[in-house]
């Protein structure tokens, strides 16, 4: 009876299996590879496959809960249990197997049925070919060709490797049905299916579909897309507001940022400047950027690192040769030479300036370039002079070492070579000096560096050698190319197929060892397209290459989740640049005015019409501009009755400016308009001449206004006349009644004149 029913069950695995009893093994009753099955999932694939069989007798007394392999087909179980043992004997375990089977050139981590067959008869495993194919058909349990590392690690004799490689056909089998769903989910998304459509997803599977791993990693990637967007364009706009309102990063820091020159700004500072100025940007991005090296305070040289480098070296030469930087002001009016109509002793223009900093051989003036950099750097007004209070501001400044320093290829030199010694991969000596794993270190850190090393040389010079943009802080860029490149990649890997570093090991390491071994690794890179190598990798992190210990733990790259994508190096830059109009400046010129003009002028385009002139009776109102510069980063007032906000007149930088409506007054510096709206390469107009255009549109208009009032005047007279002289005859009409006297009858033809002579005075046609 119980033969019976084995040789029904096994021809029904054959025929599913395509002829093949151990495929069918796997796919109906053991598709996770125990060599086993439990009581409940024989009778689902029993019912699957339409067996009409006794299940209780076919188990058995002895083991009524599970039916093994050996049980169904003893002479097929024998064979496995004996390649399981020869394959554990010869190699060691299925892992040790597969990697001397694997063809040493063009191996992709794959065996064919054809190589695992010949590696099995060369290295002496007693069997026939066709009980060979048979086993592979039990590893290839999908018919697809080849069998990987993991198709054969549920033969390990070692009950923990075997679980582990259980686990990992489970998970496997997990992450197939995930991909599915996740497919299904985007192809109905892409269908476009409003709320109520039958095929529409329903709001009961929405937190299944997000919980599904290429659904939460795609998001991971659209917000650290959006991150980097929103950090790229709060700086951006930053830099541009700097340099718009007050010409320079060093004159933003002076006037804006810190007014009583405490030389550093807390984040609390900053946010109440932004909050003040209502800036539109995120300034919490912005301090994050400019805060390089995560100290809580912000300075001069995080905000304009390229304009304080120019004033650190004329710091250091300053108090090196004469003391003080204002101690320089006696020696340079000795040696300049200002033009004869110059009056003043505590000024200086830039030529004079310069020349008289060549003349005391200053290294900031050695080129007219840097020299100029200087100048613009020190000018507070940006007026083109220079004066003693700039050079007393800068002597309450401590310009950190590294800033004036100048690159110094001999002491980089010699500090890699104590880095060696001590960590021995420039990676370790890295992950030293990045101790918060933020793939940005500081100066400070690198002074700490240092000092661990015994390096007593030319730290600045050491410092500026890597740090070449001068950003005060580097990175694993700049430290170890070759490093940073290959982990980057890695990252970028990892990143695009898994969403982070830590997923990725969760989900390689199936048996929560917490490590993965080198030749997973290496499989899984070749499998998923990366084209790195994962030796280097693993000698970059200064792992231990010893054979059969060779693993990669969580722990030695969970510091690249850390890492935030880098931005542009032209993002960062203080340096003013031709930028793209914002949106809101776009509306503001392409919107249509009352006098029907498109606005492309910008804001010099004053008086178009009455209801927008300055002086006009409808604005009733006083409009009053702040005098700080920041007053012109602040929205454009409109003026009351005006249709357009490009009627604001725009703030000089520096100078005040009030405006009145109905008879007031304007006052205003000659001063060219720094801050107005108007286009690229277009010369700046004071307020005074825009002013004055102003009231000639204004007079223009009430001429035209007048003179259409006159030609009203004429035709109005013309109509009273005509209407006076029809109207006197109407009362002798009457009074001829009144008197009772006889009565011509009227004709028809006389009430048509009448008619035509009231339409000719009304100027319309004569009523029927």
């Amino acid at each position: 009876m119980v033969e019976f029913a084995q040789e029904k069950v096994i021809a029904a695995l054959k025929e599913s299996g395509g002829g093949s009893l151990l495929r069918g093994w796997r796919v109906e009753l053991d598709p996770d590879g125990s060599l086993d099955v439990s009581f409940l999932e024989f009778c689902k694939a029993a019912s699957k496959l339409r067996i009409a069989v006794d299940a209780e007798i076919l188990f058995g007394v002895d083991s009524p809960n599970e039916l093994t392999l050996d049980e169904l087909a003893p002479d097929v179980g024998e064979r496995v249990y004996a390649f399981r043992r020869w394959m554990t004997d010869k190699f060691g375990g299925p892992s040790e197997m597969f990697t001397v089977m694997e063809p040493p050139q063009n191996s992709d981590g794959r065996l064919s049925k054809q190589e695992f067959v010949q590696g099995c008869i060369q290295h002496g495993f007693e069997a026939k070919e066709e009980d060979m194919e048979e086993i592979f058909n039990l590893l290839d349990s999908f018919c697809v060709g080849h069998v990987a590392m993991e198709d054969v690690m549920f033969l390990d004799m070692d009950p923990k490797v075997r679980e582990g490689a259980i686990q990992k056909v489970k998970m496997k089998s997990k992450i197939e049905h995930e991909h599915i769903l996740t497919r299904l989910h985007h192809e109905v998304k892409n269908m476009g299916y409003q709320e109520g459509h039958r095929l529409a997803p329903r709001n009961w599977h929405a937190p299944s579909i997000e919980r599904l791993p290429e659904v939460v990693i795609e998001k991971r990637q659209q917000w650290k897309e959006r991150e980097h967007k929103r950090r790229s364009e709060a700086i951006a706009l930053f830099r541009r507001h700097a340099n718009k309102v007050y010409g320079n990063g060093v004159r933003a820091w002076r006037k804006g940022l810190d007014p009583g020159s405490k030389f550093v700004l807390t984040r609390a500072d900053f946010l109440r400047y932004c909050r003040r100025l209502n800036l539109e940007f995120d300034a919490h991005c912005c301090w994050k950027i400019l805060d390089r090296d995560s100290d809580g305070h912000l300075r001069l040289e995080e905000v304009a690192p390229q304009a304080a480098a120019s004033l650190a070296r004329y710091w250091k030469w300053a108090r090196e040769t004469f003391g003080s930087c204002a101690a320089t002001w006696v020696h340079i009016m000795k040696v300049a030479r200002p033009p004869s109509s110059w009056k003043s002793l505590s000024s200086l223009k830039y030529g004079p300036f310069i020349q008289a900093l060549k003349d005391l051989r200053c290294p900031t003036a050695e080129t007219p370039e840097s020299g100029l950099a200087l100048c613009n750097a020190l000018d507070l007004n940006g007026c083109g002079i220079i004066s003693t209070t700039d050079l007393k501001w800068l002597d309450g400044w401590q310009a950190p070492e590294w800033l004036y320093s100048t690159p110094d290829p001999d002491a980089w030199k010699d500090l890699s070579r104590l880095l060696i010694q001590q960590f021995g991969k420039p990676l370790k000596a890295w992950r030293q000096l990045d101790q918060d794993d933020s793939n940005n270190a500081s100066w400070e850190e690198f002074e700490a560096m240092c000092d661990e090393v015994g390096f007593e040389g030319n730290r600045g010079g050491a410092w500026r050698m890597l740090d070449t943009d001068v950003s005060g802080a580097i990175t694993l860029q700049e430290w170890h190319p070759e490093s940073a490149e290959l982990l980057m990649s890695f990252k970028t890997w990892m990143d695009n197929n898994w969403g982070s570093v830590k997923f990725a090991f969760q989900m390689l390491d199936t048996d929560n060892s917490g490590s993965v071994t080198f030749s997973e690794l290496r499989r899984a890179c070749k499998r998923r397209g990366w084209l790195g190598s994962v030796k280097p990798l693993f000698e970059c992190l200064d792992i231990k290459m010893i054979p059969g210990e060779r693993t990669l733990s969580y722990r030695d790259l969970r510091f690249l989740d850390h890492w935030e994508p880098a931005l542009d190096e032209d993002i960062l830059d203080e340096q003013p640049q031709a930028e793209a109009p914002t949106e809101r400046e776009r509306r503001r010129k392409t919107s249509p005015r009352a006098d029907g003009s498109s606005g492309r002028g910008g804001a010099t385009q004053v008086g178009a019409s009455p209801a927008a002139s300055p002086s006009h009776p409808g604005s009733g109102k006083m409009l009053r501009s702040r005098s700080s510069p920041a007053a012109a980063s602040a929205p454009q007032l409109r003026r009351p009755g005006s249709s357009s906000s490009a009627a604001a007149l725009p703030h000089v930088p520096g100078s005040p400016v009030s405006a009145t409506g109905g008879g007031g007054s304007r006052r205003a510096t000659p001063a060219a308009s720094g801050a107005g709206r108007a286009g690229a390469g277009r010369p700046q107009r004071g307020v005074g001449c825009l002013r004055n255009e102003a009231l000639e549109s204004m007079k223009k208009e009430l001429l035209r206004l007048r003179g259409v009032h006159d030609d009203v005047s004429v035709e109005h007279k013309k109509f009273q006349n005509k209407a006076q002289h029809f109207m006197s005859q109407l009362p002798r009409v009457g009074a001829n009644r009144r008197a009772g006297a006889p009565q011509a009858p009227v004709e028809r033809g006389s009430g048509e004149a009448a008619g035509e002579a009231v339409g000719e005075a009304l100027g319309g046609t004569a009523p029927g």
